[in-house]
């Protein structure tokens, strides 16, 4: 487990004492948990775009290349591919399925990214990082649970040039101190 320390200090601390005290995204009701598939699902994009919304408009009329699914979200590369793509730049990744929130009560989320993402988990934006920036961690996303499950869960994410950084956190209720990496056994996708 990684302690989490931000590199804009006072930024990311007023912004997070703003969304703490911001009320949460609530979590509905979890979806049937048939079928399912180890891993989520991810489809590539090309091309060089600064900001998540960039994406969200070309995904209606640029080709999306399914890729392998991704085990979990727990990457960094130098120089090389981006996740499963077979690109090194200029690539978005929709990445879709299911993540098991066991426990009723507040869930925080984080991710270290190079570059923007964004989650939404049940239809709801959780958090973003939207634009082109080195490796950083967004400001926490909070979500309550009344009953525990599996949600909907959709990662759109980009790398505009050299490095790529995609990792995923969370802190369950009752937990404290550092925030662990989301596991693989906590995200699936629904099999054909």
């Amino acid at each position: 487990m990684r302690k989490l320390i931000p590199t804009r200090p006072l930024a990311c601390l007023l912004s997070s004492a703003a969304l703490l005290f911001a009320a949460p995204a609530q979590a509905q009701t979890p979806v049937a948990a048939d079928n399912l598939q180890p891993g989520l699902e991810v489809c590539y994009i090309d091309g060089l775009i600064r900001h998540i919304d960039e994406m969200v408009r070309l995904e209606a009329t640029k080709p999306c290349e399914p890729g392998p699914n991704l085990r979990l979200l727990n990457s960094s590369v130098g120089g090389g591919t981006v996740l499963t793509s077979n690109l090194n730049d200029g690539v978005m990744a929709r990445i879709t399925g299911l993540i098991h929130l066991d426990t009723a009560g507040t869930y925080l989320f984080t991710f270290e990214s190079n570059d923007g993402v964004r989650l939404e988990i049940d239809g709801q934006m959780i958090l973003e990082d939207p634009d082109v920036h080195s490796d950083r961690y967004a400001e926490y996303g909070r979500m309550d649970v009344t009953e525990p499950g599996w949600y909907p869960l959709t990662v759109r994410y980009f790398e505009r040039k050299s490095t790529s950084t995609l990792r995923f956190f969370w802190q369950p209720p009752g937990t404290e101190g550092t925030m662990p990496k989301v596991p693989a056994a906590a995200l699936a996708h629904k099999g054909a």
